[in-house]
Order: C-alpha cells, then structure tokens, then sequence
C-alpha cells in the first residue's frame, strides 16, 4: 500500500522542514510527500533538492493562490493510495504508517480512517500558555485505544453538527486518511477541497457520504500551532490577519450571501460558506442544510462579547450589528448577552478562564484539553516527535 502525505506550504521552510523529518523517520518506507510551494520568497524548491528523495515530488504554484486552492493543487499531484493532509508545520507520530496498516489488516478496506491527535503549541503562541502545551484532542464521541468502526448514524450526527455550526470533532483534515476511491466518488461533486475553510467542508461532507469508517482514537499525528500559523491568529483573536495568511479575501468578498450575513468573525463567515457549499453538494439531497439562526447567533455573541466583555469592538460596529439583527434576535439576545458579558467583567481573573472555556463548551465549539499530554517544554515538532519515540504515547 502507498500513501501520500500532502503538504501545502508557503514561507515556513523552518516547520516545513520539521514535518518533512516526521514522515522521513518512519517505519513504513512507501510513500510519497507531494510539497506544494505557494509562491513562497524561501528557497524550498532548492531544499527538496538537497534531499535527493524521488519519493518527496515538488510543485510551485505560479502566484499566491488562495489555500483551497493550493490544497487541491497538491492532492491532484498525489498517486497513493490512502491521502493524508499536513500543514506544513505539522507532523506525523511514530508508527502512523505501520500502525494504521495493522489496524486495516482487521478492518478492510475503509473508505477513511480517522484518528486522534496531539495539538502542539511552540512556545509564545497561545496567550494562555506562554511556555507552549503538548495536548490531547477530546471530544464526547471517540474513545478507547482500539480501533473500531463507526455506527453510520453516528456518523451522520457529527455531519449535523458541522451543519448546527457545532464542532463534534475537530475538522482538521490531519485527522484523516482518505482512501483514493472515496477522494474520487465526492470529486464528482466538484474539487475535493472547497470553501474558504477547505477542512470544515471535506471532513463532515466524509462522515456524511462513507459507509465505512475506521475510528483509531490513538493520537498518530501532531497538530502545530506556531507563531506563523492560522491557529496563531485564531487564538489570538486577529482574524482579519487570518484571512490574508489564508488568501482568502476574495472568496469572502464574493459570496450572495448578504441577506443571511452578520457582522463579526471570519471564522463563522468561513464556516458559513463551508456548510453552504457542503449543503449544494452532499447534504441537501439527504435534507440537511445549515441552520442559519446558529450562525446568526454565534456572531450576535462574538459581537457582544467583544464589545461589553473585552471591549476590542468599537460602538459603530455594535450599531452596524444590532441594525442587521431581526426584532426577535434584538428582543431575545439584545438585553441579555450585554448584561451577561458586562457582568463577567468583574468575575475574578482565575476564575474567567475557566467560565469562558464552559460557556465555549455550551454553544458547541470543539476544545481543546487543558491538561498537558507530558508535562515538559518542547521546542520544536521534533522535540515532540522523539520524547513520543522514547517514551511511548500519552494516553489520550
């Protein structure tokens, strides 16, 4: 069996690097790594050269496309058969390849595997962790060492969610390895990957079509979060800067969707144009289409909270807001949301964190653990990579 490793990347030849190490110290030696190169300013085409590996292929995109498109890019220059999706820093476990052939010696062909992961933050990135984190992925629905299948109407529960702008499991495509004839079934819909978000339309679009869906919920790959990534600018509440890094300003500019839209974050924006390109392709033939009230709802409360809690939102702004709002979202949330977030100012700091983590919980994001997988500093991915070889695997 092949498998190709994706790895779109652009100015990040220092994680690139790191990622391209995690899938060379492998176990397993037939694969392939397909770089594709964003019209980067570093010199990747000349250190895949210095690599001399037939088995590492190099692509450049002509200018600086937008992200799906790059994605797509790389996934059309693959020939494996099983697909997996990195970020460029980002990487793989120890054992991923053998490890997952074993578990398919048992459970045959699958049309996906989805797997556990560890999100790594370098030091300096998220603001509520200064020295960095090793931390286990969590959600309510995968659990156990062992692999399983996936009851299909489970399944079709967590794409629901995506579509009730809830996260049930984490959509980063890094969770997922994808056999070559479920990437070809769902490309007859259109691109493989599509959307601002080309992760919040791929993963629930395969857990709405597949049948047969292997769960491993054993950490195998590494999630990283740098200073040079989009989960840096998420966390950090700079979202404007993620729409650039991401190329995405255009798709969001272009979109009909006006008459549904609310000011607030791209992120939900994104989301939004995801569950409506996931509802023309897949889900409104099954009757499943996006609950546009929770997306309305979820920029209501990123408004208010930004404008009475943290005070990041200028009066103007709420004013835009609240005069797109409907008299019955005005009635329902105009009252409480501003006396709800103006009253958590004066909760104590230590305690803040924690009923903002919940209120985070109620209205469905996915979470991330708070406690440290191994309770060390780690300086880069491959720090990470070798205390796992040395040590063995956290348990998740």
């Amino acid at each position: 069996m092949k498998f190709s490793v994706l790895l779109p990347t652009r100015n990040r030849l220092e994680y690139l690097r790191y990622a391209v190490e995690t899938v060379r110290q492998q176990d397993y030696a037939d694969w392939e790594i397909v770089i594709s190169d964003n019209d980067s300013v570093d010199d990747i085409a000349g250190y895949v050269a210095e690599l001399a590996d037939p088995r590492i292929v190099y692509l450049r995109t002509p200018s600086f496309v937008p992200v799906t498109d790059n994605w797509n890019h790389a996934l059309g220059a693959s020939s494996g058969d099983y697909v997996v999706m990195l970020g460029d820093d980002d990487g793989l476990l120890p054992g991923y390849f053998s490890g997952l052939m074993a578990a398919m010696a048992n459970f045959l062909d699958p049309d996906f595997v989805y797997v556990s992961a560890l999100f790594f933050a370098y030091p300096g990135v998220m603001p509520d962790a200064p020295d960095g984190f090793l931390r286990t992925d969590q959600n309510r629905f995968f659990s156990g060492a062992a692999p399983y299948w996936l009851d299909p109407d489970t399944a079709r529960g967590i794409a629901r969610g995506y579509l009730d702008f809830r996260m049930p499991v984490a959509s980063n495509m890094q969770f997922s390895l994808i056999s070559r004839r479920t990437i070809n079934a769902m490309k007859a819909a259109g691109p493989f990957f599509q959307s601002p978000y080309p992760d919040f339309y791929a993963t629930p679009a395969l857990f709405l079509t597949c049948d047969r869906i292997l769960i491993y919920p054993k950490p195998f790959v590494v999630i990283g979060i740098t200073p040079k990534s989009y989960g840096f600018f998420h966390f950090n509440n700079r979202s404007g800067d993620g729409v650039d890094f991401l190329n995405n300003n255009g798709a969001l500019a272009a979109d009909d969707l006006d008459a549904i839209r609310l000011p607030g974050t791209s992120y939900n924006d994104s989301w939004l144009l995801a569950m409506k390109a996931l509802e023309a392709s897949f889900s409104g033939a099954r009757g499943m289409t996006p609950d546009i009230r929770r997306y309305r709802f979820l920029q209501i409360v990123y408004c208010y909270k930004h404008g009475y809690f943290d005070r990041s939102i200028a009066p103007a702004a709420l004013a835009t807001l609240k005069g797109r709002m409907t008299t019955a979202e005005r009635l329902t949330w105009g009252i409480v949301l501003p006396l709800g977030f103006s009253l958590l100012r004066l909760v104590p700091t230590g305690l803040r964190a924690t009923v903002i983590a919940r209120l985070r919980r109620m209205i469905g994001q996915h979470p991330i653990s708070d406690e440290a997988a191994i309770a060390t500093r780690f300086e880069n991915l491959l720090d990470v990579y070798a205390q796992i070889n040395a040590h063995g695997m956290p348990s998740a």
